[in-house]
């Protein structure tokens, strides 16, 4: 019985959902601080916006333009300690600890203040002032991969530079890339992407995507903790106090992750009562959104869409059959006709098979409508 009722949902939700699951922007033309627009974010949408890449940051750009808004907050905060992170911040970029690669030279890094990379010789890295010049390496995703430029300029004028011309300052993800621009680079020193900073999303996300003004964020008070999208800045980002009232920028996350602990059917009732289904990962792409979700999760593994039948195999309640997977090894493997179910793990991100039906877990709800 319990077998029929899951495949009677199954059916009645195939088709249901497209395998995009974008991030929704909306411009709030209410006058509140930092603190009551994140407030007001997360109880009307997901969060004060997130901003990964230069696509969504002219998405936003346009929305604020079309609603005549006025400088407006985003959901960047100063936190208390810094990391080093990369310019190209696209989630889809990165695979396992590729945005963790480090070539540091020795000693390295060395010194406070010095918050930009460049690469030196043999291909080691060094730490400097961001104020310094050096030349610099383009990463471009449509022609070769890597463009040295020879022109001397600051960090943040060489960031400008690459994404102006090219994509972004270039990301080093491996040896191989890294032996490829010591070798385009000719052995001479030059930018590369990596650059240190404190400043933390409101909703967690690890995203280093910047895109301050000229000479920000420059601290001028005490207590300019918070981001804005500045119109007199050409829509750049300028550091303000976080007391300031101005508009806001939330965003609508179309992966909700539910924190109740439910059977796998109760999950998939839920997800379809509530909001629209369980999750289908169906791309690199969506699994870095699960992945993420998946990290505030108050069990080791999280139900997905995922269930096993009789003839069918394995499928995604949305209809699609599963072509791209992240099974953890020996996970996949299930006899022909046992009903399984699958679920995530909620530290690394691998898809696990070896939990029953019954077991009460977190789980992941898509919101995105056809």
């Amino acid at each position: 019985m319990k077998l029929l009722l899951i495949t009677i949902l199954l059916v009645s939700g195939l088709g249901s959902l497209s395998s995009s699951v974008p991030r929704q922007f909306h411009v709030v033309k209410e006058q509140k601080s930092w603190t009551e627009a994140q407030q007001y974010c997360r109880e009307k949408f997901t969060d004060l916006a997130t901003i990964d890449d230069m696509t969504e940051m002219e998405k936003v750009k346009s929305l604020i333009h079309e609603a005549g808004a006025g400088n407006a907050w985003i959901g960047l905060k100063q936190g208390s300690s810094s990391k080093w992170q990369w310019s190209l911040a696209g989630r889809e970029f990165y695979r396992e600890n590729e945005a963790e690669f480090w070539n540091w030279g020795l000693a390295q890094p060395d010194g406070d203040g010095q918050e930009c990379v460049y690469k030196g010789e043999n291909g080691h890295w060094h730490d400097s002032r961001c104020s310094d010049s050096h030349p610099f390496i383009c990463y471009d995703d449509s022609t070769k991969p890597f463009v040295l430029v020879t022109e001397e300029k600051n960090w943040a004028d060489a960031q400008r530079y690459c994404r102006e011309n090219h994509t972004d300052l270039a990301s080093v993800r491996n040896q191989t890339e890294n032996n490829h621009i010591e070798k385009v680079s000719g052995g001479s020193s030059a930018w590369i992407g990596l650059f240190r900073d404190a400043w933390e999303w409101s909703d967690g996300s690890s995203s280093s995507f910047r895109h301050w003004g000229t000479g920000e964020p420059n601290y001028r008070s005490s207590d300019e903790f918070c981001a804005e999208i500045r119109h007199t800045f050409s829509d750049r980002w300028n550091d303000a106090g976080c007391h300031y009232r101005m508009h806001f920028i939330c965003y609508e996350d179309k992966l909700i992750l539910v924190r109740d602990n439910k059977t796998w059917t109760e999950a998939l009732q839920y997800c379809r009562e509530h909001h629209v289904d369980l999750v289908s990962v169906t791309s690199e792409r969506v699994q870095r959104w699960v992945r993420e979700r998946a990290k505030g999760a108050s069990t080791a593994h999280v139900w997905l869409g995922l269930p096993h039948a009789c003839g069918l195999g394995w499928f995604w309640v949305c209809g699609e059959t599963v072509c791209y997977n992240h099974w953890a090894p020996g996970q996949e493997q299930v006899e022909s006709c046992k009903h399984r179910v699958g679920a995530v793990e909620s530290g690394g991100g691998q898809w696990v098979s070896n939990l029953t039906e019954t077991d009460k877990l977190n789980f992941i709800c898509t919101t995105k409508e056809q």
